[in-house]
């Protein structure tokens, strides 16, 4: 086999399989070979990876199955040469040889038997959907999925279709920002369910669609998801839990407007950040008709202060927010518009939520909760 070829199988492997594991066979990869390919896979039992290889001369390859440590065999195909071919053959019952050029390899190996696989079923909704597509859609809601223990359904992204909607949504909250994202809805996946995908397998799809683009298979159910990205199967459980109605905490109804560029500001949000010493590096924006005034308060190392152009209409107001919550809203901000887009923030007091976006029609908008300064 190419041993390039088996490098790319073998890293998308590993962002699945777990190096330190009380269940050995869950760090190892399984292999099986056909004479014109080698299917690789990988699992923590909650998501599974599958990769496909074409072979070198399939006329001279022999059927094998086999399980290997994934970090050991991932180890040797990277100080392998790049443009070489590898051969694999099995050495008796418990291990096999790895050849390449002058270098020889014996690993031990343990039974396929024991290898655990995620069952699969009947799906409720299948339907392609161009990679770029997914890619943005994961993008502009991640920063937002949660990460913590009790309130577990909120560490993932929640992807469903509201009743009477043309569109499919993608949702992430954690309880402090909210991120929901839309697109029009891909035939046949009007009967979709509403699914959570946890955040490890929207990292790996996410690696995975870096490498591979073109049209994606999607399957889903209540309780499983099927992503097949080229030669690559993507499979996994959703989280069981109920997703919050989220829809709630988006404002209906502030009433004052202020547009403004959202790279300015948050180069002034980045540079008066850093005499922040607290957790939360806290910030205050006072908003004025024609500029949003940055203050940051550290009683260890001073003040700092910005001001960033904007268009403000409503009385003068103050409002904190987190810092590092502001900054990741304000790069959706920046990446969802061209070079000196605008875009919008709604807001009402500076207890309640606030509204962003690029538009009233924009695909992307950010509810950023606020923060007593």
């Amino acid at each position: 086999m190419n041993v390039k070829a088996l490098r790319g199988a073998l890293k998308a492997i590993k962002a699945v399989v777990e190096t330190r594991n009380t269940i050995p066979i869950l760090s190892h990869v399984l292999i099986t070979s056909a004479p014109g390919q080698m299917f690789l896979t990988g699992t923590d039992l909650d998501i599974m990876v599958e990769k496909t290889i074409d072979l070198e001369d399939a006329g001279a390859n022999r059927a094998m199955n086999f399980c290997v440590d994934a970090s050991t065999l991932a180890s040797i195909a990277a100080k392998l040469p790049t443009e070489g071919v590898a051969s694999i053959a099995a050495d008796g019952n418990t291990g096999i040889t790895i050849k390449c050029g002058r270098a020889r390899f014996k690993l031990n190996t343990l039974p396929t038997d024991d290898f655990p696989t995620i069952a699969m079923g009947d799906w409720d909704a299948e339907w392609e959907q161009d990679a770029t597509q997914l890619i943005k859609l994961i993008e502009s809601v991640k920063f937002a999925v949660a990460n913590e223990e009790t309130r577990y359904y909120l560490n993932g992204i929640f992807i469903h279709v509201p009743d009477g909607s043309s569109c499919q949504f993608a949702a992430a909250t954690d309880g402090n920002r909210l991120a929901r994202y839309h697109w029009d809805m891909a035939e046949g996946a009007e009967g979709m369910p509403g699914i959570i995908i946890p955040r490890k397998a929207i990292a790996t799809l996410g690696q995975l669609l870096d490498e591979e683009g073109g049209t994606i298979g999607v399957s889903v159910s209540t309780q499983r998801f099927r992503f097949e990205i080229g030669k690559t199967v993507l499979t996994g459980k959703t989280i069981d839990g109920q997703f919050p109605e989220y829809s709630r905490v988006i404002p209906a109804g502030n009433p004052l407007d202020c547009w403004f560029e959202p790279g300015p500001l948050a180069e002034a949000v980045e540079r008066v950040l850093t005499i922040s010493s607290d957790k939360t590096r806290a910030i205050a924006l006072n908003f004025e008709p024609k500029s949003i005034t940055l203050e940051v308060v550290s009683p260890e190392n001073g003040t700092a202060s910005e001001d960033v152009p904007c268009e403000f209409n409503g009385d003068a107001l103050r409002i904190g927010f987190n810092g590092r919550y502001l900054l990741d809203v304000l790069a959706q901000m920046k990446g969802t518009g061209a070079e000196g887009t605008r875009a919008r923030v709604l807001l009402a007091d500076p207890a309640a939520p606030s509204l962003w976006q690029q538009s009233d029609e924009a695909a992307l908008l950010c509810v950023l909760m606020p923060l007593r300064v």
